[in-house]
């Protein structure tokens, strides 16, 4: 099968979170299944460029990647070089695969696809759901155009809970559901914990508004068991300085470690030796590190609005709550009273996670997928 996938963003452009790591993942576990795998991208990476060769396909982790320079700056991603390639090579792939949505290289591919009437799935990663149609301009776009550009397409979702917001934006579009695939890393030797040690509370992900964390730190106020809160990850600075002081007035900055962005073996480390992962999301397609919190067998907190909790609610996993601030501090004393539940998740999780995240299973379903479509065309 010769797949195609066209993305604003690919690695090493991690700044950009989950999209960047799920579509390299899937490339890869595609091209290990035996496929023909080719990715269309720009040199996006922030407000810079990627150091890279350009107009050429590149070999990364033996998936042939094409960068392309872009026009425009930070999330427009104008790529008109990237475009032209696409409309010359489109009818030679089995599949193209659009990542992400709001942008002129996913909005633009749609485009060139529909005309050259190839067989598409776009998956926009979150960026047709409520949260990100809250605008009225862009509301209108997808009720008029939008729509229209999806239109013989098919949707794809990560999660249960994304699929029914695509349902309800676009019910006449088909749908189909398949989980992102995760890097499931191998299990470090956790840190023995210390006789009257805090509850290990963890936050890892961008520090970003849609990401909850203000309202994490007003749940925790009069939590009477002593606890610690790890904050890993990056944001604006002046965002960042915001929530620090925040903390500080609510009388709780003391108990807050802001240890920045981590990966490799410190982020499994850090995973590790939590008690508990809290992601109280406004909104969230998915959630990568739902998925490596439970793989190491830390249980996880996460808001009705996360990607994952059908997925927690169905293996009990977690604790899944709204995002009011005292829902959110009720769960978060439930987790930490119910220590036969945390226990049982430490034990249980890990070997459901290699089940039903197993590389190879997945990228299966991707291609059963693909081949479903093609069908139903």
């Amino acid at each position: 099968m010769r797949i195609l996938h066209v993305t604003p963003s690919y690695k090493p452009a991690f700044q950009y979170g989950g999209p960047t790591i799920s579509v390299s993942r899937l490339a890869e576990a595609q091209t290990e299944a035996g496929a023909e795998v080719s990715v269309y991208t720009t040199t996006a990476n922030g407000a810079d460029e990627l150091p890279v060769s350009t107009g050429k396909p590149l070999d990364v982790d033996d998936v042939s990647v094409w960068y392309f320079r872009r026009w425009t700056g930070d999330h427009g991603h104008l790529s008109p070089h990237l475009l032209v390639k696409l409309w010359q090579t489109a009818p030679h792939f089995d599949v193209i695969h659009i990542h992400s949505w709001w942008n002129w290289v996913a909005l633009g591919a749609a485009l060139v696809c529909r005309l050259r009437k190839v067989q598409t799935v776009i998956t926009p990663h979150g960026m047709l759901s409520p949260y990100t149609l809250k605008a009225h301009g862009r509301r209108f776009f997808q009720r008029h155009i939008g729509n229209r550009l999806l239109k013989g397409a098919l949707l794809h979702a990560t999660s249960q809970l994304e699929q029914r917001e695509l349902k309800a934006i676009a019910p006449q579009i088909s749908s189909d559901m398949v989980h992102n695939i995760v890097e499931l890393p191998c299990m470090p030797d956790r840190e023995q914990r210390k006789k009257d040690e805090p509850f290990r509370l963890l936050f890892i992900s961008r520090v970003h508004p849609k990401k909850g964390l203000d309202v994490l730190l007003e749940a925790l106020r009069g939590i009477e068991t002593p606890w610690q809160l790890t904050v890993a990850g990056d944001g604006a600075d002046q965002y960042v300085k915001e929530l620090k002081a925040r903390a500080n007035q609510a009388g709780i900055g003391q108990q807050i470690h802001w240890i920045g962005w981590v990966s490799g073996p410190k982020k499994w480390q850090v995973i590790a030796d939590s008690d508990l992962l809290i992601l109280p999301s406004r909104n969230e397609n998915f959630a990568i590190v739902v998925i490596e919190a439970l793989a190491l067998g830390v249980p996880v907190l996460v808001s009705d609005q996360g990607g994952l909790c059908d997925y927690i609610l169905l293996q009990d996993f977690g604790w899944v709550c709204s995002r009011q601030i005292s829902d959110l501090h009720r769960a978060n004393e439930e987790s930490i009273k119910n220590e036969n539940k945390r226990t049982w998740i430490r034990h249980l999780a890990p070997q459901q996670i290699l089940i039903d995240f197993e590389p190879r299973r997945l990228a299966a379903r991707y291609f059963n997928m693909y081949k479903d479509h093609q069908t139903a065309l």
